[in-house]
């Protein structure tokens, strides 16, 4: 019968089957022996130039002292360390990405969900690309869908190690970080010219008027615009210190002698700027489109939401530079990862392969 270290048969061979597209990284520690080039190829040359050494050392009596069988048990136990190895760095690899992976999922799926309970609860209506962009739910939606939509395959492939699915979170990611990447740059390139962010300005002017016009016939534009002001301590709309003046265009508010409503030449209670132990006067808004900036700036805010909300932005220019990076730089990690964890897979697979057809080839 041939000895089991020269033919190099595996005495146990641990995998699953590859049908389903799956298949286990782990091989059992008593496999084929690892030849003096398979050690080199894995980079474990300390061991290599070890056991050079043992067998070149001497006359050959040191040689001779050291048996074929001791150095075929040290070169089975280096094959053993640098299988643990593998398989330790396989098993982080493969639940990193899943936890990962999964985590976004679920994130993903709970983003969508409110996002749907959100936009049905509102009527489900978006009239115009104002109301796409003034409305949180569809915005928290479509965010939602793509990061389900990237993380499911990432998920998946890496729990059942099939490499279609990593290929697909691979790409995925990848182009998703691209867009990021450019976003990110056009964004500050055209916030550091002058002409462009001017340009700039006339979007959300056009938004934000729209919710003035539409602030008492509409509860959801109200409380948006309500929080808008007091989040960037602003008033109105225009990107000056006259903001407070816009609120003539609401005809609830706008000073004509047409006008009657008490409200005339008001401005919403949210505009207003109180003081810690003062006493709150729901009408401190009345009376002040109609008056100069001197005269009311006790009272309320009076620069626009454009201009507060780009105030408001270079104060937090780092935390959001950070939390940006942060976010790609898991991204990035992720890409890394699954680029790593699709070689190792493949290259396990190959190793198979090359195993069964020694099998084959060994006669019983």
């Amino acid at each position: 019968m041939t000895e089991r270290a020269e033919d190099n048969t595996p005495a146990d061979l641990e995998m699953t089957d590859e049908s389903d597209g799956g298949a286990s990284l782990s091989l059992s520690q008593s496999g084929p022996l690892m030849s003096r080039d398979s050690l080199i190829e894995e980079g474990d040359t300390d061991d290599v130039d070890e056991i050079d050494n043992e067998v070149t050392s001497g006359n050959g009596g040191d040689f001779r002292r050291k048996s074929m069988p001791a150095i075929m048990r040290r070169l089975s136990s280096i094959q053993s360390t640098i299988r643990t190895h593998i398989r330790i760095q396989n098993f982080l690899l493969k639940y990193i990405l899943f936890f990962f992976n999964f985590l976004s999922w679920v994130a993903g799926l709970v983003a969508v969900g409110v996002g749907l309970w959100s936009l049905l609860d509102d009527g489900g209506i978006i009239a115009d690309a104002v109301d796409f962009v003034l409305d949180p739910s569809v915005i928290i939606l479509i965010l939602g869908a793509i990061t389900f939509i990237v993380a499911f395959p990432g998920c998946l492939g890496a729990v059942r190690e099939n490499i279609i699915l990593l290929r697909v979170f691979h790409l995925s990611l990848s182009l998703v970080l691209v867009v990021e990447i450019v976003a990110g740059t056009l964004i500050i390139v055209f916030y550091s010219d002058p002409t462009a962010r001017e340009n700039l300005r006339h979007a959300p002017e056009k938004v934000l008027k729209k919710a003035i016009v539409r602030y008492k016939d509409d509860d959801y534009y109200k409380v948006w615009m309500d929080n808008v002001q007091k989040q960037f301590k602003c008033c109105g709309v225009s990107h000056t210190d006259e903001g407070y003046k816009d609120w003539q265009l609401n005809i609830y508010f706008n000073c004509t002698r047409l006008n009657p409503s008490i409200e005339r030449c008001a401005v919403p209670f949210s505009c207003c700027i109180f003081y810690p132990g003062e006493r709150i006067n729901v009408m401190c808004g009345f009376g002040k489109t109609n008056k100069s900036k001197s005269d009311v700036e006790d009272w309320i805010y009076t620069q626009g939401c454009v201009k507060g909300f780009g105030e408001w932005l270079g104060k937090h220019e780092q935390i959001i530079l950070l939390t940006a990076g942060g976010v790609m730089a898991m991204q990035l990690l992720g890409v890394i990862f699954a680029r790593i964890f699709v070689k190792r897979v493949t290259k396990q697979r190959a190793r198979w392969k090359q195993i069964r057809r020694r099998q084959q080839r060994t006669p019983t």
